[in-house]
């Protein structure tokens, strides 16, 4: 019941938030827009706390940027994920693919926040990426890149997609991990929410690192590795799997 309750509050709010934030669509800058969409995770935090339980915890912000560019590679498993991303940094940018950008009063707010409108289906992703890094260096801004291109089910490993190799390899911008356990919590295609904690682990800069293999093996280590003992060492874990592995046998 905490779950359904806690799933209308929070997509009702989202829909009439999104809308107003419209409202600072004219206005010059984006700063208007960031601090409503800072507001809004106030409320989402306290909705999660008090409704479902789940509290947020982050740790390691001072690895965080502050006033420059950087890649935050970072692992993504629930729509909680690039709410605290913002939060945390709300002059931040983000890769998104571009059927985002066709959704009601959502592409509008992507628009005014500069998010980076990717067309996975072509193949040519990489090729822009040169163009990116130009764009978040001159801007002073954090990119936010999920190496595995969608939410991870907990106990899933999905392949991870390269992009944040290439974003990475002229050495100019410093990489910063962030693992987390959100998916245990607030999980992927379903409606439970499970009352706990949810972990935002930011973790040291990785090496500069020319070579694909030598990074990918890098970020999957830390930031993969790394969220799946955060999971394990979660006590709803053998829950979350479990339910995980009961759909998919289905």
């Amino acid at each position: 019941m905490r779950s359904v309750l806690f799933d209308i509050c929070f997509y009702g709010f989202t829909t009439l938030w999104a809308a107003g934030l419209l409202f600072t669509i004219p206005l010059p800058g984006r700063e208007a827009l960031a601090r409503g969409i800072v507001l809004y995770a106030r409320i989402v935090f306290w909705l999660a706390r008090v409704i479902a339980g789940i509290r947020i915890e982050i740790r390691g912000q001072e690895h965080l940027p502050r006033g420059d560019a950087a890649l935050i590679v970072a692992k993504h498993m629930s729509y909680l994920d690039p709410i605290v991303g913002f939060y945390l940094m709300p002059n931040m940018t983000a890769l998104a693919k571009k059927e985002l950008f066709a959704i009601p009063f959502i592409g509008t707010i992507l628009r005014k926040l500069g998010i980076v409108r990717v067309d996975r289906q072509a193949g040519t992703a990489h090729q822009v990426m040169p163009d990116v890094v130009r764009r978040i260096k001159a801007q002073r801004r954090p990119l936010i890149v999920y190496p595995e291109g969608t939410r991870a089910r907990p106990g899933a490993r999905l392949k991870l997609k390269s992009g944040a190799f290439y974003l990475q390899l002229d050495g100019s911008l410093p990489v910063i991990p962030m693992a987390t356990n959100s998916g245990l919590h607030w999980p992927k295609g379903s409606m439970t929410r499970r009352p706990g904690t949810v972990i935002y682990e930011i973790g040291p800069p990785l090496p500069h690192l020319t070579d694909k293999a030598a990074f990918m093996a890098e970020v999957e280590r830390r930031v993969i590795d790394r969220s799946e003992e955060l999971m394990r060492a979660d006590p709803v874990y053998h829950e979350a799997v479990g339910a995980v592995a009961a759909e998919t046998s289905h």
